[in-house]
């Protein structure tokens, strides 16, 4: 081939790969916010509620579906358009704080997690001051007994690596009583280290308990959830409601690979991430297939799955050869649910650095 047909070829092939790659990087959904933050600015106790709406368009060029929302606590519930957006088509995520027993400063987070690419999220920020002439009694609005009270009874650590920095979170505390008091703590897991500031906390005082998550020493994968209890020294058998929740969605690193090894780590490809157990009252099954189509073996790390009664997974094989393909079996028990038309999801959490969560949603009736 004469050489100047030769560049030719070569550079209209470049063009024809590079439009392709532009294309593909185009073709997929995405989420335009109107605004990712609102402020509240002084709010009043006794009002109640506040809500705001956050909106936002599909601006890409396949159906946009919000998966969920996680939220930094309690006190903020947000609630979002489920349906798939076509593109140009918008959508409202609504966002309310709790303001009453929540006197002071807040800042709270909400977590919009959609199926753009593998794992993607937007953070929605909320702000405000909640104004209250309650007395500190009232303000820290959960009683655990023997003078102790405390504002919320549930942590939460959002996003943890294994092999990152450790994660803090404080429990604002308050002694409500006439005489000193001393907490301690039992069935802490390993992972939780905790510390009180002061340790010593004086009558009609505040004080914070500090929860560290110690990120290595958490052998687990996806959303985790802890308990444990907090007493009062020497008046022990006086204590109620005393528990403390504690939840961490835990993520596996691949920052750190290099080219060389992602291309030589393992693919996920998954075949039925959308079934339809159709409507009977007689438990019924259906397959999904998971195979690796990468270089190297595929570890199922685990498949989160938040009804497991009624949704009953088991999967043939943990680890899975290149090439090679799995079952996981999903059994929907009717029995177990009081509803007659469910709608659930489970994730496929694996070590596919490209694709580590793999959403598997469910419709059954009965």
């Amino acid at each position: 081939m004469p050489r100047f047909l030769n560049r030719h070829l070569t550079a209209l092939l470049l063009c024809l790969c590079f439009g392709l790659g532009v294309f593909s990087l185009q073709a997929q959904p995405k989420a335009g916010w109107e605004k990712t933050q609102h402020d509240f600015g002084n709010i009043q106790e006794q009002d109640g509620d506040v809500t705001v709406d956050f909106k936002f368009t599909n601006t890409g060029d396949k159906p946009l579906m919000i998966l969920r929302c996680q939220t930094s606590c309690g006190c903020t519930t947000p609630k979002y358009t489920r349906k798939p957006l076509k593109p140009g088509e918008s959508g409202t995520i609504q966002v309310t704080y709790h303001a009453k027993g929540r006197p002071g400063v807040f800042q709270k987070s909400v977590y919009v997690y959609d199926n753009s690419e593998p794992n993607h999220k937007s953070m929605l920020l909320i702000t405000g001051n909640v104004l209250s002439n309650r007395l500190p009694e009232e303000s820290f609005s959960h009683s655990m007994g023997a003078g102790l009270r405390v504002k919320n009874r549930a942590l939460n650590f959002f996003d943890v690596y294994p092999n990152r920095a450790n994660r803090t979170r404080t429990m604002d505390v308050y002694n409500e009583g006439t005489e000193p008091i001393r907490l301690t703590f039992r069935n802490v897991p390993k992972h939780i280290a905790i510390e009180c500031e002061p340790e010593v906390l004086q009558p009609k005082t505040e004080g914070k308990v500090m929860v560290t998550f110690l990120t290595s020493r958490c052998k687990d994968w996806g959303l985790h959830r802890d308990r444990f209890e907090v007493y009062v020294k020497g008046h022990e058998t006086q204590m109620e409601d005393n528990t403390i929740a504690v939840s961490a969605d835990i993520w596996e690193d691949f920052s750190t690979l290099s080219r060389k090894e992602r291309d030589q780590a393992p693919q996920i490809e998954v075949e039925g991430t959308s079934l339809d157990f159709g409507e009977n009252d007689e438990p019924r099954s259906q397959e999904v297939l998971i195979t690796n189509t990468g270089r190297s073996k595929l570890h199922i790390r685990k498949i989160q799955n938040d009804l497991p009664k009624v949704f009953v997974t088991s999967v043939a094989d943990q680890v899975v050869k290149p090439g090679e393909t799995t079952t996981l079996t999903i059994r929907f028990e009717p029995s177990q649910t009081t509803l007659l038309t469910i709608n659930h999801h489970i994730t496929v959490i694996t070590d596919d650095p490209s694709n580590s969560r793999v959403i598997v949603n469910m419709t059954a009736s009965k």
